[in-house]
């Protein structure tokens, strides 16, 4: 990725000039990374397997899987708490989706697939983990990303680098949603036009049982209970 369009390094520089990314204190676990500021922040970032270990500044590169996770996290904990959320709750409580045509899902999130379906929306889904079902080849995602009016992406595109390839791939009039717990909330992220929602989490400040969790292999569901669920909209 050319990374003057790497919107994480944008982000990780703008967080470094509200708290330097040297006084985070990092909690590693097989699932999810977190990341806490010296106010008692907390943000996380998704490890999708990479077995992550810390980094000081001095060697942050944005080449890293590694160190893109760290930097997603950390990024959460400064940026998610110094915007205003236009609400709380469930994607599918703020979004219609009944109005576009072809909705497409780029990481299976399986309980929006199932409300979805209730609501007779079929999204076709796509995600690396290849045994996540029901998933689409990935093969043909470009296909579909190119026919989509509405994509539901992942927030661990981002860490994971493919965040600018699926944009890039979409049309000029598709609406995407950023999804999950690894969302930065920040302004800059609505700087690309197609972003028009963003639905991350915020903790309770200094919650210690979720660093806890984390630290002890757990996933979303493992932690949810601590967390709020907060979306921005354009």
């Amino acid at each position: 990725m050319n990374t003057k369009l790497d919107i994480l390094e944008k982000l990780f520089a703008k967080a470094n000039q509200q708290i330097p990314y040297k006084d985070i204190t990092f909690t590693l676990g097989d699932k999810y990374v977190a990341a806490q500021c010296p106010d008692g922040n907390i943000g996380v970032c998704a490890t999708l397997g990479t077995k992550v270990r810390e980094q000081n500044s001095d060697g942050i590169t944005f080449e890293s899987q590694n160190n893109r996770i760290l930097a997603n996290a950390y990024v959460n904990s400064v940026l998610n708490y110094r915007v205003k959320f236009d609400g709380t709750g469930d994607i599918f409580n703020a979004v219609e989706f009944k109005d576009f045509n072809n909705v497409v899902m780029i990481g299976y999130f399986g309980s929006l697939v199932e409300k979805l379906k209730s609501k007779g929306v079929s999204p076709y889904v796509f995600d690396i983990d290849q045994h996540e079902a029901p998933v689409l080849p990935m093969e043909v995602q470009a296909k579909y990303l190119s026919h989509a009016d509405c994509i539901i992406l992942t927030s661990t595109s981002i860490s994971n680098n493919t965040f600018y390839g699926i944009v890039k791939s979409t049309p000029e009039h598709c609406s995407i949603f950023m999804l999950g717990p690894s969302t930065p909330l920040d302004d800059f992220m609505f700087s690309i036009p197609k972003i028009k929602g963003l639905f991350g989490s915020i903790f309770p400040n200094n919650n210690t049982e979720t660093l806890h969790l984390i630290a002890q292999g757990v996933g979303t569901r493992g932690f949810m209970h601590n967390m709020q669920k907060v979306f921005r909209l354009k």
